[in-house]
């Protein structure tokens, strides 16, 4: 954990960023991630970007930018929190972005930034009260890491998606196999569900490991 942890201004590490980010590696379950969550949201973007130099939102919105040629196209950020990845996505042209997450502190904060033209309490470990075919892409970053869904949930993300939607996402690299998104992945693309069209390991933070699975996916 401490080759994650950023230096502050003083060049020393932030021990409040420090503590938050190990609690939210500890995750073990959703419950424990929602109330993580609600104790989070207020401070959550400060911690992140400025105490930890948190890249992924950033990193995910370029890559949706790379594939999703049409700025009009109406996409679902899934997990959204505070609206991080929704502030990137209009900083590169796109207009038309919902978003998603359980924890009803952190679509508080991201209503402020009004980036989003709706926003949706939701469970993705539940059945989404969206119909089916609605979204023309989707974008997820820091949803598929601990204590979180697992990888079941990209069959409810895959259903409210059009064919042909791409949906982009991160995927934490100790959950790839233990919560099964390698198996998952596998299934998609041999039942013609889903395509794969890149995967890439990047660092989620600045200057660290190669820690997340940055991937794009295609619903056939």
């Amino acid at each position: 954990m401490a080759n994650l942890i950023m230096a502050d201004q003083n060049g020393s590490p932030s021990a409040a960023s420090q503590r938050i980010l190990e609690r939210a590696y500890a995750l073990k379950t959703p419950d424990e991630a929602k109330t993580l969550y609600r104790d989070w949201a207020v401070s959550y973007d400060q911690q992140l970007e400025q105490g930890l130099h948190y890249i992924a939102p950033a990193c995910i919105a370029q890559i949706l930018g790379n594939v999703l040629e049409d700025r009009t196209a109406l996409i679902l950020d899934i997990g959204c929190g505070t609206g991080l990845v929704g502030t990137y996505l209009v900083g590169h042209g796109y207009s038309v972005i919902d978003g998603l997450d359980f924890s009803a502190e952190m679509l508080n904060q991201a209503r402020n930034k009004r980036v989003y033209q709706t926003l949706i309490q939701g469970d993705l470990n539940t059945v989404l009260d969206i119909p089916d075919q609605t979204y023309d892409a989707g974008i997820s970053c820091g949803t598929f890491t601990h204590g979180h869904v697992k990888a079941d949930a990209l069959d409810e993300i895959l259903r409210v998606l059009k064919p042909g939607a791409c949906f982009a996402c991160t995927i934490h690299r100790e959950v790839w196999q233990s919560a099964g998104f390698d198996s998952k992945f596998a299934q998609l693309m041999a039942s013609g569900v889903a395509e794969l069209e890149s995967m890439n390991e990047q660092p989620f933070y600045k200057n660290a490991p190669d820690d997340g699975r940055f991937c794009v996916i295609r619903r056939l």
